[in-house]
């Protein structure tokens, strides 16, 4: 199987290589690592030269590893990280010390990647899904970079997930693990466990949140059969200290009071995940060379930044938008707004995917809101209709409207907030499916 070589005519102009990486999408989702490896065949298996800290689990897997690359970075170390689904754009989820990919750089990996997939559709007739090819991608611009270390988050599963052709894990991170992606993933929490659990392939540490007790023994019953060491991160370890209404901090275990530039009560939890993780990979020596003071700690929790989770876009009056997309995440908004927001008149925003559980997310939202508007998320075939998640809203809150655009929304939400402020402080919140917060946001410039 040959190698496939990249010449400065092959490179792909930016634009060129969006359309390459879009068609793609048309494939749908194909779980199973038959393609990616040998697409990262074709390539070299630029992955073989590259350290990863792989991330699975249902909620908390980006905002976690956000703080986990973010404490790397600062100890001096060359941090990628790769997440998905992009949110603002295609290129958006590729990362080295926080900083964005190049359109250029991207559009020269995805060239590499595109000649080797046609050269795998030449040779068997199977191309690459866009996520096998965007994975494939991040491999190579890493491992181009020359990465000390990899932040790798899972796309939905862990054991068939395109991100699962990786050997040299530094240790295993799963967050909280609950009902999601249930058509492909199982029907039960300890087959979701199961699947998600499928990361850890090797004898290395994991670290796990205790989401629930039949998960934690799925989890250990995958840790005994490769061999490695179990770390378990106990919620009723950890408390929250808040600073109303944006800012936190957070004590887990030895680390007392670390400030926590993310909001949402939820982020206490993915912070103490991050801690526990950086702690076990310098205790056990885990990166050569790597010295890990307890102030680096610190100042890279305080500097880690993630967005659209409960992120503030705006103060007066307050606008957050919020990437709550299934049951799960909308009880942890949910459970933020009352308590970071309590006294608030809450405005509520909300755009689903019809594959979602909406009714759940909608039923555990609409209690704490006082009007809600409903969008439609843009060009995306799963996207449910305004019209129809209005209608299912009404069935909780009394005081529902679908908007015509993302636009229209956001300029209802901010002037509705802003009337219910002559009476009591008040707050947006956008959330839902992570696709549209991005228009929503830029609604404000």
């Amino acid at each position: 199987m040959r190698t496939v070589l990249m010449t400065l005519a092959d490179v792909f102009d930016y634009d060129k290589a969006c359309r390459y990486i879009e068609e793609s999408a048309k494939l749908g989702s194909r779980p199973g690592l038959e393609r990616i490896k040998d697409l990262c065949a074709r390539l070299g298996n630029p992955e073989s030269n590259l350290r990863f800290i792989h991330i699975a689990g249902t909620n908390g897997k980006g905002s976690t590893g956000a703080m986990i690359a973010s404490v790397l970075s600062e100890a001096g170390l060359v941090v990628g990280m790769y997440y998905s689904p992009a949110i603002s754009g295609i290129t958006d989820h590729y990362t080295i010390n926080g900083k964005l990919i190049s359109d250029r750089e991207w559009a020269s990996c995805v060239s590499a990647v595109a000649a080797a997939n046609e050269s795998m559709i030449d040779e068997t007739g199977e191309s690459a899904t866009q996520f096998e090819l965007e994975t494939a991608l991040a491999y190579v611009y890493f491992c181009n970079n020359h990465c000390d270390v990899v932040v790798l988050e899972c796309g939905m599963g862990g054991r068939d997930d395109a991100t699962n052709t990786v050997t040299d894990k530094i240790c295993c991170v799963i967050t909280s693990i609950s009902d999601d992606h249930m058509q492909y993933l199982g029907d039960t929490v300890d087959k979701i466990a199961g699947v998600k659990a499928g990361i850890i392939t090797s004898d290395c540490p994991v670290i796990a949140f205790l989401s629930s007790p039949e998960v934690i023994e799925v989890i250990k019953k995958k840790c005994g059969e490769t061999g490695s060491e179990l770390y378990t991160v106990k919620p009723d370890n950890i408390e929250r200290i808040a600073a109303f209404p944006i800012g936190q901090a957070v004590s887990y275990e030895e680390y007392q009071r670390v400030a926590v530039s993310l909001n949402g009560s939820y982020q206490a939890y993915n912070a103490a995940m991050a801690l526990r993780a950086v702690s076990v990979i310098r205790d056990h020596n885990l990166i050569d060379g790597l010295e890990l003071s307890d102030d680096t700690i610190r100042s890279g929790i305080k500097n880690a930044h993630w967005p659209y989770r409960f992120e503030c876009i705006n103060e007066d009056p307050l606008v957050f938008v919020d990437g709550a997309h299934n049951a799960d995440a909308a009880v942890k908004l949910a459970d933020t707004i009352r308590s970071d927001l309590a006294g608030y008149k809450i405005v509520l925003v909300l755009g689903m995917f019809a594959d979602k559980e909406y009714d759940k997310v909608v039923r555990t939202l609409a209690e704490c809101a006082e009007i809600i508007f409903t969008v439609q998320t843009p060009n995306n075939p799963r996207a449910l209709a305004a019209d129809e998640l209005a209608e299912c809203a009404r069935r909780y809150c009394d005081n529902v409207r679908a908007c015509d655009s993302i636009k229209e929304a956001y300029e209802l939400s901010v002037q509705t907030a802003r009337d219910f402020g002559a009476d009591a402080p008040s707050a947006v919140i956008a959330c839902g499916s992570l696709s549209y917060l991005h228009e929503f946001k830029m609604c404000k410039l």
